[in-house]
């Protein structure tokens, strides 16, 4: 058989020089009907795997992929700016805000607009851009999980992905949440609370050796790092901004 591709002969169902599929065929109807989800979300490598193992098996699942069965997942970068997008998507055909967005406007109640008109550029930035903020806030947050779970023996670059994935399911979560929870029943906190709550359940799978108390002691200590990061990142732009 001759590859379509290469023009190399072979035998089999894939091309021994370039990897392509035999079963090449004229397009169709059939091909655009799976080709069209495939593109978009590559079903078919890795994105509904990757989703249910975070889903049932998260902390096991993310530890696997760091120990070297990457294969099956889904790219964690790719994958949270996939999830994030999709829930950004979601609350905007809805005409919901984000959790971000009522985090900020929260903020932005506090702040003097002429005298702070920089921090609240910096802050519109961040509702305005909410799949790349995803990627600002992470290297903060890993750090303070790094340092929280310092003797654990991972490094900062593996803490890092740990909670990429972490962060692409909690945008799934809060997806769902929105389809249930309207404004008008639902605590303002709640989807931070669910998100926090499925991060120590991750993190207690991940950090297996650990007894549950002291993984929940250490994930509250890694929020506690993380809010004096921010708080300190904020007191920053507020002494650049004044001079």
């Amino acid at each position: 058989m001759e590859c379509k591709n290469c023009k190399n002969t072979f035998e089999g169902n894939f091309c021994n020089h370039c990897g392509q599929n035999a079963a090449v065929d004229r397009l169709n109807f059939r091909y655009l009907f799976y080709e069209l989800p495939n593109g978009l979300f590559q079903l078919n490598h890795g994105f509904l795997f990757t989703i249910k193992e975070l889903t049932f098996r998260p902390g096991h699942s993310i530890r696997e992929f760091l120990l070297g069965r990457r294969k099956p997942h889904y790219r964690p970068i790719s994958f949270l700016l996939l999830t994030t997008a999709l829930y950004v998507l979601s609350t905007y055909l809805m005409d919901r805000n984000t959790f971000l967005d009522d985090f900020v406007s929260g903020f932005k109640s506090g702040i003097d607009d002429e005298r702070d008109r920089p921090l609240l550029f910096y802050l519109d930035w961040l509702t305005k851009n909410q799949v790349y903020a995803a990627l600002v806030v992470m290297p903060l947050f890993s750090a303070a999980s790094f340092l929280a779970f310092l003797r654990s023996g991972y490094n900062y670059v593996e803490h890092l992905f740990l909670n990429i994935y972490i962060t692409g399911q909690q945008m799934l979560i809060y997806l769902f949440l929105s389809f249930i929870f309207f404004k008008e029943n639902i605590f303002i906190a709640t989807p931070f609370l669910v998100g926090m709550i499925y991060n120590m359940w991750t993190f207690h799978q991940f950090f297996k050796d650990k007894k549950f108390f002291i993984n929940l002691g250490l994930v509250l200590l890694t929020y506690i790092i993380f809010l004096i990061m921010i708080l300190l990142l904020i007191l920053l732009l507020a002494i650049l901004i004044n001079f």
